[in-house]
Formats: structure tokens, C-alpha cells, sequence
């Protein structure tokens, strides 16, 4: 069994947002006996960590990584696959660092979409100011043939819009895909941004 629950993790990259002093997207990459928190924004590594499985247990110590947590010491977390999730529940870890950070999260498989490339005539349709209210601007501009979306009021930091289909765009940094809508004149009168739950932002310029 223990064997089996391994193989299942061994090979596969697991993505969430998690809360370390900021909301960060990341990705928990498993190879044969370690594995690897790295954030989905510059790949940079938060956290090396050498992995065992025993009765759906999955048993976890520091290599590397920016934590305070002991090198030493193994931290236990219940895990659970199911519906094409993977969630995490702490049964031991001394580690705050750790534990604030991966207890009670759910994990999706990492797939990194295929882009396509778009002329500048699409992509300027979809330059603008969209938001959810008055204090939650999310503007969205066209350089060199590139669109990028900047959100100064909500951690989001001047990021590539990555286009997907002709409506459809990927936030890379935030994990977040973008469904552009148009009114029936086709002009484009919204987004809604999917992420643990789907929001509507308006544009408003």
C-alpha cells in the first residue's frame, strides 16, 4: 500500500496558493524521495524537503529552504488523492513555518498551458481598467505585442497576461485564468477571473 501511495506521488507536480506572510502560488514538485516547494512566479525554491509514505502519512523533513524549521525533526501530514486533488492535513509538525503554510490545503495537478500568439488588433480590445468595486482597480495595457495586468491594490504586480484561446488568458504569477466577455455589439465589457471562486470585474475604461 505504502508502495503504491508513493508511485501515485513520485513524478507528478502539485499546485496551490499558500500563506507565507503573503498568499504565494506555488508548485510541490515530488521526485523519487524528495520533493521541492518552489513559487509558480520565478520558480525560485522555498523549501527542499526529503518525503516518506506509510499508511497515507506522508512524512516530511527539510533538506534546504527558507523555513526556521529544524533539519532534524519530521513533520507528519495526513494526505488524501481524490477527484484529481490532492489535500494535506497536519498530524505532527513542530515547524509553525511549515504548518502555517501547507496544513489543511487542497492541491491541483500543475499543467502548464499551451499559448498561442494573437495579433495586436485582439489584443487591444482587452486594454483597460476592470474592477469588483471602487478601491480594486486591475488595469490592463499592451507593450510590444504583449498584454499586462497590474492590480496596485491587490498584490498583483505588473504580470504577462498569457493568452490561451482568443478570449482566454492565463495570470502565470497568480495561477489564475482570465475569460474575457463581450457584449453583443463584441465590445468587451468584463472578466471573470477564475480562482477558488469565479469573480466578475466589470471594465470601466
Amino acid at each position: 500500500m505504502a508502495f503504491s501511495l508513493h508511485a501515485q506521488l513520485a513524478g507528478t507536480r502539485w499546485n496551490t496558493r499558500i500563506n507565507a506572510g503573503e498568499i504565494i502560488n506555488t508548485i510541490l514538485d515530488f521526485g523519487k524521495d524528495t520533493c521541492v516547494l518552489y513559487t509558480v512566479a520565478d520558480s525560485s525554491i522555498i523549501e527542499t524537503m526529503s518525503y516518506s509514505i506509510k499508511d497515507s502519512i506522508l512524512t516530511l523533513r527539510k533538506i534546504d529552504g527558507q523555513s526556521d524549521c529544524d533539519a532534524g525533526t519530521p513533520a507528519t501530514y495526513k494526505f488524501r488523492l481524490k477527484d484529481n486533488t490532492l489535500s494535506l492535513i497536519m498530524a505532527a509538525d513542530d515547524c509553525s513555518d511549515r504548518s502555517s503554510a501547507i496544513d489543511n490545503t487542497k492541491w491541483v495537478p500543475w499543467v502548464v498551458p499551451a499559448i498561442v500568439k494573437l495579433d495586436d488588433a485582439v489584443l487591444q480590445q482587452y486594454v483597460g481598467t476592470y474592477q469588483l468595486d471602487d478601491t480594486h482597480p486591475i488595469i490592463v495595457t499592451l507593450d510590444n505585442h504583449q498584454l499586462y495586468v497590474e492590480g496596485p491594490n491587490n498584490n498583483l504586480p505588473k504580470s504577462p497576461l498569457a493568452p490561451i484561446t482568443g478570449a482566454r488568458f492565463y495570470i502565470r504569477i497568480a495561477g489564475v485564468y482570465w475569460d474575457f466577455v463581450k457584449d453583443a455589439q463584441g465590445k468587451v465589457v468584463k472578466v471573470i477571473s477564475h480562482e477558488q471562486q469565479d469573480y466578475e470585474l466589470k471594465k470601466v475604461k
